[in-house]
C-alpha cells in the first residue's frame, strides 16, 4: 500500500470528524478509532480518515492507557493503516510518528531532541533509535540533550538523516480491493484451531479487512509439520481450497484466484500461520469494477532469470538438467490477475540474488516446447503490469 503523502489541502469529513472529536473527548479511543477503520475499509485512501487516525494514535502513551477505552494491539497493527505507518528501513520496527501532524502544510519546522528516528528527506531512508547505532558521547553532562544526524546510508544518497520523521508505509502489505476478496482461509501450525479473534487479528494485520469481514473466513485444522516448508504449506492451502469447492463455499476455479501467505509470527511453532486469501471469479463480479467479469483464460508461466552474460535463462537443476520445480507451470485466471500470480512465482524464487521475470504463454503448453510465438506478456520484478514480450535485458 503507497505511502501516506499529506497534500496541502483536502477535503475534510465533517461528520466523521465530529464523531470522533465527541468520542476522543470522552476517553473512547478504542471505539473513535473503530469509526476511522470503518471508512477506510471503503476507502483506503481518504486523506482525512488517514489523518484523523494518526491523530488518535500519536498522541501519548499515558493519555492512552488513561483513556477508558484505550485502542486495542488488532487497531494498530491494521492493514488499513499501513500507510501512516513509519517502518525502520533496516529491522522493519514500525511506530506512528507525530511529525507529520506537527508539520501540516509546513507549519512548523522540527528539532527534535532524542528522536524515535531519524529519516532522510530526499529518499525517506529511515532508521529507529535501536539501529541508529549511535556512540555515547561522554565529553557533555548526562541532562545536557544532543541533536543526532548522520549521513543516510541509501546507495547513491549524499543527505543527512535528520527529522521530520514522515509515515514511510509498511513493506508487509499487499494493496488489494476488499470487495474483491471472495474468501481468507486461515490455518495454525498444530492441532488447535485458532479462534475467530485469534484468526481476525492476523487476517486484518496483512490485508484490508476489519472485524464486520469475520464471515469471509474459514478457519481450518492443521497438523504440526505441514507448514515447515514451502512445497507442504501449498499442499496444505490447495487441499482447503479445494474442499471448500467441493463443498459449494468457493466458485470453481478458487485455486487459480488464491494468494498464500505464510506468517510467521512468533518463535513458537504454534504461532505460525498460513492464510490463504481467494479473489472472487467472474460471477461475484462487482459491477462498480470494470475490470472484473473479464474471461477466464489458461495461461502457461515460465520464470527467467538475467544471466551474468547478460541473458534471459531459465534455471535448471544442475544434476538431472530439469526444470527447476515451481518455475514452469499453467493457471487458469482472468488477464487483470496475471501481475498477481508474477508476484507470487518470483517471491518462491526469493534466494536467487539474479533480476527475475515471468514470462506467461496463451494455453496450457506445459508439455509442449514453447515458443517466442505463443508469447502473451512478460513481467519484470518490479514492475506492475504484464508488458510486451521483449528479450532486452532491462
Amino acid at each position: 500500500m503507497q505511502r501516506f503523502e499529506q497534500p496541502e489541502q483536502w477535503e475534510y469529513l465533517s461528520e466523521l470528524r465530529k464523531r470522533v472529536d465527541e468520542l476522543l473527548r470522552g476517553g473512547r479511543h478504542r471505539t473513535a478509532l473503530d469509526e476511522v477503520l470503518n471508512h477506510l475499509r471503503h476507502d483506503p485512501e481518504s486523506t482525512d480518515a488517514l489523518f484523523l487516525a494518526l491523530m488518535i494514535l500519536s498522541q501519548s502513551r499515558t493519555e492512552l492507557l488513561e483513556s477508558s477505552e484505550p485502542p486495542t494491539n488488532a487497531q494498530r497493527i491494521s492493514a488499513l493503516l499501513a500507510p501512516i505507518k513509519t517502518e525502520c528501513s533496516s529491522c522493519h520496527l514500525g511506530w506512528y510518528s507525530i511529525h507529520a501532524l506537527l508539520s501540516a502544510n509546513d507549519r512548523a519546522s522540527l528539532t527534535v531532541f532524542s528522536p524515535a528516528g531519524l529519516q532522510c528527506q530526499n529518499c525517506r531512508y529511515t532508521l529507529c533509535r535501536n539501529c541508529l547505532r549511535r556512540p555515547q558521547s561522554y565529553t557533555v553532562p548526562v541532562d545536557m540533550p544532543e541533536i543526532v544526524s548522520g549521513f543516510c546510508p541509501s546507495p547513491g544518497c549524499t543527505e543527512q538523516l535528520t527529522t521530520p520523521v514522515l509515515p514511510t508505509g509498511r513493506h508487509d502489505v499487499t494493496p488489494m480491493d476488499p470487495d474483491g476478496i471472495e474468501g481468507v482461509v486461515v490455518a495454525r501450525d498444530g492441532f488447535i484451531l485458532p479462534t475467530m479473534d485469534e484468526a481476525l487479528v492476523v487476517v486484518t494485520k496483512f490485508l484490508p479487512l476489519i472485524a464486520d469481514d469475520a464471515p469471509l473466513i474459514h478457519i481450518r485444522r492443521s497438523t504440526p509439520g505441514m507448514m515447515s516448508d514451502e512445497s507442504t504449506r501449498d499442499e496444505l492451502a490447495q487441499s482447503f481450497v479445494l474442499k471448500l469447492e467441493r463443498e459449494g463455499v468457493m466458485a470453481p476455479g478458487a485455486w487459480a484466484r488464491s494468494r498464500r501467505m505464510f506468517i510467521l509470527a512468533g518463535a513458537a511453532s504454534d504461532t505460525d500461520y498460513l492464510i490463504t486469501v481467494v479473489r472472487k471469479g467472474e460471477q461475484h463480479a462487482s459491477p462498480a469494477d470494470p475490470r472484473r467479469g473479464t474471461h477466464m483464460a489458461t495461461y502457461t508461466y515460465l520464470l527467467q532469470i538475467l544471466a551474468n552474460n547478460g541473458v534471459w535463462s531459465i534455471i535448471r537443476d544442475p544434476h538431472s538438467g530439469n526444470l527447476i520445480e515451481g518455475s514452469l507451470g499453467a493457471v487458469a485466471a482472468p488477464e487483470e490477475m496475471l501481475p498477481d500470480i508474477a508476484q507470487e512465482i518470483i517471491k518462491r524464487f526469493d534466494s536467487i540474488s539474479l533480476k527475475r521475470r515471468v514470462v506467461f504463454f496463451e494455453g496450457d503448453r506445459t508439455k509442449q516446447k514453447l515458443t517466442t510465438e505463443d508469447v502473451y506478456g512478460v513481467f519484470i520484478e518490479g514492475s506492475e503490469i504484464v508488458a510486451p514480450y521483449s528479450d532486452d535485458p532491462a
